[in-house]
């Protein structure tokens, strides 16, 4: 008789088995994860050197180049003088020009410019160059400049010194400051229009407003408060009108004491 083969089975329990299972699971998902995180670093290398291929293609190509620069909207200042400010000139290369390091480089170098806008186009370069308006003149250093709502003192170009605006006299920024707001508002008020018959404004000792009219009449405006500024502005409009047709020439107007419906004219009476 032949030998007898005994054979011993090993029983393994629901819970080891799902435990091995498990782990060989995770097993397969953690080189499953590392074959996709190695086909992206390849991929991303790859991506990575052919963008810097292409750049440097594009670069160096004699083929894409500013053939042209167009500067448009200035009135005061010169086209010549915005594009001996670029840094970039016709001929370079049209991916090199940083537009807005560019930008940012002409306002510092030209603070009458308010705005400075670059735009690529095909093989040509605009560039959008919005001036300041003076809505007042300020003398520093014994020169006169014009300044804007944003408090911005810029050198005078071309038209610019022809500009009906008052002359604001002032010690200290605050006051400068006050005094273009009241502007501001008054502006609004009167159309602007007005102002340009306004020569010059100053706070006094008292920090009330005096402005001085283009035919020299003081006007004691008082405080610049804004609350009543329309009737307070229509008030001084109509006693100014009505004073020059009865004296032609007058010395002030005070309405300082408007508030308690008070105005003073003081006429100067000619011989």
């Amino acid at each position: 008789m032949g030998k007898k083969r005994h054979y011993v089975y090993k029983y393994v329990s629901a819970g080891n088995r799902n435990r091995y299972l498990h782990a060989h699971d995770k097993d397969k998902k953690v080189v499953r994860l590392f074959f996709c995180f190695t086909l992206f670093i390849i991929l991303v290398v790859l991506i990575c050197f052919s963008i810097k291929k292409m750049m440097n293609l594009i670069y160096n190509s004699d083929k894409i180049i500013v053939k042209s620069i167009e500067v448009v909207r200035t009135k005061n200042i010169t086209k010549a003088e915005i594009k001996e400010l670029l840094p970039f000139k016709v001929g370079d290369n049209f991916f090199k020009v940083n537009l807005s390091e560019a930008e940012c480089e002409i306002k510092k170098l030209k603070p009458e410019l308010k705005n400075v806008t670059i735009r690529r186009g095909w093989q040509r370069i605009k560039v959008e160059a919005y001036e300041r308006i003076p809505e007042a003149f300020v003398v520093s250093s014994g020169k006169l400049f014009g300044i804007d709502f944003d408090g911005i003192c810029f050198p005078l170009r071309g038209f610019m010194n022809a500009v009906k605006v008052p002359k604001l006299f002032y010690k200290s920024d605050y006051e400068r400051k006050k005094l273009l707001n009241f502007i501001k508002r008054f502006k609004s008020v009167c159309g602007g229009n007005y102002l340009n018959n306004v020569n010059e404004m100053r706070f006094n000792n008292t920090k009330d407003l005096i402005f001085i009219m283009s035919d020299n009449t003081r006007v004691l405006w008082g405080k610049e408060r804004s609350e009543c500024l329309a009737y307070k502005f229509k008030k001084f409009q109509k006693v100014y009108l009505d004073a020059l047709l009865r004296y032609k020439r007058l010395e002030y107007i005070d309405m300082t004491l408007y508030d308690i419906g008070r105005v003073f004219v003081k006429p100067i009476v000619l011989d």
